[in-house]
């Protein structure tokens, strides 16, 4: 069974990205894939090189991080809006530098950006600075517009999740 680990870049559990990370939960059951959300992370900071150090990290990065690396591959949620969100700007940051590792924990990783609205722009915008930290962007451009509910939407995040679970392995 292929372990996603489903990262939600926008605040609040009642958020958009949170109810189709839900949803794609429940999808990937019926796949044999499990997904699990990491909790928290609204309360990431903003990236700055001063604190990605051993005493200096948050703990919320350390676990970005570390179950990103533990992961078979990543499902990455936001809104789509004008501009990359700050949150999602903090997420990929912190998963786009190396650390204290070798590389960064995103490096080979199988990665889904599936955003929450109208259009593509963000959408394109964080996979391409995912790709450029050398992960695997398996899907993007995956952008929801309709209800979470929709069997449209359903079958868009199922397929989704397999083509990153079947990238993993």
């Amino acid at each position: 069974m292929a372990y996603l680990l489903a990262l939600v870049a926008a605040p609040g559990a009642d958020s958009a990205p949170a109810q189709l990370a839900t949803e794609a939960q429940r999808v990937a059951i019926r796949n044999d894939v499990d997904v699990v959300t990491l909790a928290e992370l609204d309360t990431l900071p903003g990236y700055r090189a001063d604190l990605d150090t051993e005493d200096g990290r948050p703990l919320i990065a350390n676990q970005l991080r570390r179950s990103t690396l533990e992961a078979d591959g990543v499902l990455l949620f936001a809104d789509e809006a004008t501009a990359v969100p700050a949150l999602a700007e903090s997420v990929i940051a912190w998963l786009t530098h190396a650390g204290s590792g070798p590389a960064p924990a995103i490096a080979g990783k199988p990665v889904a950006v599936i955003t929450a609205g109208p259009g593509e722009v963000v959408n394109q915008d964080m996979a391409d600075r995912l790709r450029a930290a050398g992960a695997d962007v398996v899907a993007d451009g995956v952008s929801i517009t309709g209800s979470w509910s929709d069997p449209a939407t359903i079958t868009r995040l199922g397929d989704t999740v397999v083509a990153v679970a079947s990238s993993a392995s």
